[in-house]
């Protein structure tokens, strides 16, 4: 009989809905980050288990979902009963952790998303840090509020890393998204409820949010070793925590209070300040190198009853300070300090006068609003008389309510003008100077 040869094996190929290799998502400056109505485009996930209570927006939609596999997972949600308010749930940062993660492991559907966003506050509540009520979040700040806190144990020492401090709502959600590390953070005080602030998320400040994504990194980091390994090694991570959480965020351009320490060159340049965080970042390396800069040896923490503003946050400022290094030219370096702060003195009360005729202007608009109102009122109570009287009605006069459309609409284009003078004040100083 004829030889019958084994068919070859077959070779996968590649279809639209299939996972093959990861990739990261692409996330999109939510518009619907607060409650809003009247939205008709919204999507839920629906597959394979549904969530109906998970919202997206079409932004978040089309710019991390829509050209992945994901996609098969998501479906238009119908239209939301009127007078109801919501937001999208991709806003959130740690939904936007778990989508991350799901991207990363190459998951076949977002299950994990969904139960994230779904989980339900303990009986201390959501994250302080999101409670936009609070005038301290408003401001950018972290609340203290009473509750029970969590730190990361060090097993080396048997004891707390008592320098960051994370709420029960955060670590229900890294207990979640990486349940390998499920029991690296430890209630304090045996549980009990104490002040303090969480230190992972915040809502309105982008400085602390910068640290907070850096944490998140490294409990990636430590999830994918755990993965690989088989067993949770955190030495890395008390390592990483121990050595950031001490120190304060660098808030850039805005004044830090008094008491802050800082680095300063006090011979050469006294009014030089390079907050803890930058100098930690881009100052300690230099020293610990195997030629560290001669100049550098002369730097000296110090404290200030006026507080200082940091030399050191931008990439601008960093490259001057590599220059000066390089060419020991302290004083061209100094000179250009002195400049730049003259500029940003100049710059602060130009945007404050900006902002203060931009207030004039939208109250004068509102109030020849208000007045354009009242005069129409007046206008059609007349007309409705002169309708009931016998007389023969004289011609209406809308010159009150037209004068003071005029006026608001000319208030209105105003203030348009003086926002515009006021963000290209601003991208001068962005582009040239900071």
């Amino acid at each position: 009989m004829p030889l019958v040869k084994p068919a070859p094996p077959s070779v996968p190929t590649s279809t639209g809905n299939s996972l093959q290799e990861p990739r990261l998502p692409t996330f999109a400056q939510c518009p619907r980050s607060t409650f809003t109505q009247d939205h008709d485009d919204w999507y839920h996930i629906t597959s394979p288990q549904a969530f109906p209570d998970v919202d997206i927006c079409s932004t978040c939609y089309n710019t991390t979902f829509r050209d992945t596999p994901y996609a098969r997972c998501l479906s238009k949600a119908g239209p939301e009963p009127k007078g109801l308010s919501t937001r999208c749930d991709l806003s959130d940062r740690w939904n936007r952790t778990a989508t991350l993660w799901l991207f990363s492991q190459n998951k076949p559907d977002l299950d994990l998303l969904g139960r994230v966003a779904l989980m339900a506050p303990d009986e201390d509540g959501a994250c302080p840090n999101l409670n936009l009520d609070d005038p301290i979040v408003q401001k950018g700040g972290k609340p203290a509020v009473t509750r029970t806190w969590y730190c990361i144990y060090d097993t080396a020492t048997a004891s707390h890393v008592e320098d960051l401090t994370v709420c029960s709502a955060c670590v229900g959600r890294i207990n979640t998204i990486f349940p390998s590390l499920n029991g690296i953070f430890r209630p304090i005080l045996a549980g009990k409820k104490v002040q303090a602030t969480c230190d992972f998320v915040t809502a309105q400040n982008d400085n602390d949010g910068r640290r907070g994504e850096h944490y998140l990194d490294q409990l990636i980091k430590a999830e994918q070793e755990t993965l690989k390994t088989g067993r949770i090694d955190t030495r890395q991570l008390v390592a990483y925590f121990k050595k950031w959480a001490p120190i304060p965020v660098c808030i850039k351009g805005d004044p830090v209070p008094q008491g802050v320490p800082y680095y300063t060159f006090p011979t050469s340049m006294p009014t030089y300040a390079a907050c803890q965080e930058c100098y930690t970042t881009h100052i300690l390396p230099l020293l610990s190198s195997a030629k560290p800069p001669i100049i550098l040896q002369e730097m000296k923490p110090h404290t200030s009853p006026q507080g200082f503003i940091c030399d050191l946050y931008s990439p601008r400022l960093q490259t001057w300070f590599h220059e000066a290094l390089k060419s020991y030219n302290m004083p061209a370096y100094k000179q250009k300090l002195t400049e730049r702060e003259a500029k940003a003195q100049e710059v602060t009360l130009r945007l404050g006068q900006l902002q203060l005729r931009h207030e004039q202007l939208s109250s004068q608009a509102r109030l020849y609003s208000m007045q354009m109102q009242a005069a129409q009122t007046a206008e059609r109570v007349r007309a409705m008389q002169w309708n009931s009287s016998a007389y023969h009605a004289p011609p209406l006069d809308f010159s009150r309510s037209t004068a003071a459309m005029n006026q608001s609409h000319q208030a209105l284009l105003q203030a348009e003008m003086v926002e515009q003078d006021y963000k290209m004040v601003q991208k001068e100083w962005r582009e040239l100077w900071e």
